[in-house]
C-alpha cells in the first residue's frame, strides 16, 4: 500500500500546479486531482509539488488543527469505501506516509477511532465521486 501510493505522491511532485482539481483542505493539505476527478487524492503541499497521503478516490474530507480525515472508494469502486486519517503533529513534507496516515478502516472501525480520538466531520463531500 505505502509503495504503491509513494508511485502516485512522485506523480503528483512531477505534475507541479497543472492539477485538474487543486483545492486547499486545511495548513498544507490539499485535495489534489491530476488529470479527472476520479483520481483525487489528499497530499501535503510543497509550495508546486505535492505529496500524497491518501490516494484515489477521495470524496469527502475534515480537518481540525489535529487531524485530516479522508474517506475515499479504492480504485473508484464505488461499492467500497475506506476511511483515513493523518495525525498532523507526527507529519511533514518529507516524512513517509505510513508515519501519519492511519487506516484503511472499514466504517465501524473507523466509527470507533473517530469517538476515541474526537476525529473531525467530514465537511467536503463531492457528489459526483460519492
Amino acid at each position: 500500500m505505502v509503495a504503491r501510493f509513494a508511485s502516485v505522491g512522485s506523480l503528483l511532485a512531477l505534475q507541479g500546479c497543472g492539477f485538474a482539481h487543486d483545492e486547499e483542505i486545511a495548513g498544507p493539505y490539499r485535495l489534489v486531482a491530476v488529470d479527472i476527478s476520479a483520481q483525487m487524492s489528499v497530499c501535503y503541499s510543497l509550495g508546486g509539488n505535492c505529496n500524497g497521503r491518501v490516494g484515489p478516490t477521495v470524496f469527502e474530507t475534515g480537518a481540525n488543527d489535529a487531524y485530516v480525515v479522508a474517506a475515499r472508494h479504492p480504485g473508484n469502486d464505488k461499492s467500497r469505501t475506506e476511511y483515513f486519517y493523518v495525525i498532523r503533529k507526527l507529519d511533514t513534507a518529507e516524512a513517509d506516509p505510513s508515519v501519519a496516515v492511519r487506516g484503511p478502516f472499514d466504517e465501524p472501525a473507523y466509527r470507533q477511532q473517530e469517538s476515541q480520538l474526537g476525529l473531525p466531520s467530514f465537511t467536503r463531500v463531492d457528489g459526483s465521486l460519492r
